[in-house]
């Protein structure tokens, strides 16, 4: 049986939000919810709603803030009792998720140079697409064995004599870069 439950609305002082309603609503910064009421909290005045996630057997849950909606697109009750109990979580499994969304930005803020231009940093950010580079300090270490420092120009690269062969590489991709950049 659904539960209808009051809720202060953003403009209107009072909307009803239903436990199993498919609602579509828009938010006041423009973006569209669609999903399911799953709950609403009076106290704290969240909205919950269960959205279909990006394959079959996967729901997102989102908490919205009501009164940061603009306005309810649609509201439907349910041909059929909504289901209240809580989706399986698997905790291994966010888990993971949560280790590889940090190594990934661990890895993405790597990526940034501390103190270094923005023409510094598309030089990178370009040279990377094609070789491993990281940042050691100001100057681009490519493949571990070429140095580009400031002003990040092919007269820039050095490297050691055994690594002559690479240094001559890079200076071939920075130069194609820097022309593709503009620079």
């Amino acid at each position: 049986m659904a539960t209808a439950v009051a809720a202060v609305g953003p403009r209107d002082g009072a909307n009803t939000w239903t436990v199993g309603n498919d609602v579509v609503l828009r938010t006041q910064n423009g973006e569209e919810v669609s999903g399911c009421v799953f709950a609403f909290d009076r106290q704290t005045n969240l909205l919950v709603i269960k959205e279909n996630g990006s394959h079959s057997g996967v729901s997102n849950i989102r908490l919205i803030k009501a009164s940061s909606i603009g306005e309810v697109l649609s509201s439907k009750q349910p041909e059929k009792p909504f289901d209240l109990e809580l989706p399986h979580v698997d905790l291994e499994r966010c888990r993971k998720r949560e280790e590889k969304a940090l190594q990934q930005a661990e890895m993405e803020s790597a990526r940034v140079g501390t103190g270094v231009t923005k023409e510094a940093q598309a030089i990178f950010d370009a040279l990377v697409k094609t070789m491993p580079c990281v940042w050691r300090n100001k100057a681009i270490v490519v493949l571990d064995s070429v140095f580009v420092e400031e002003p990040y120009t092919p007269d820039n690269c050095r490297s050691d004599n055994e690594h002559a062969a690479t240094r001559e590489r890079v200076k071939m991709v920075l130069r194609h870069e820097r022309d593709r950049l503009g620079l």
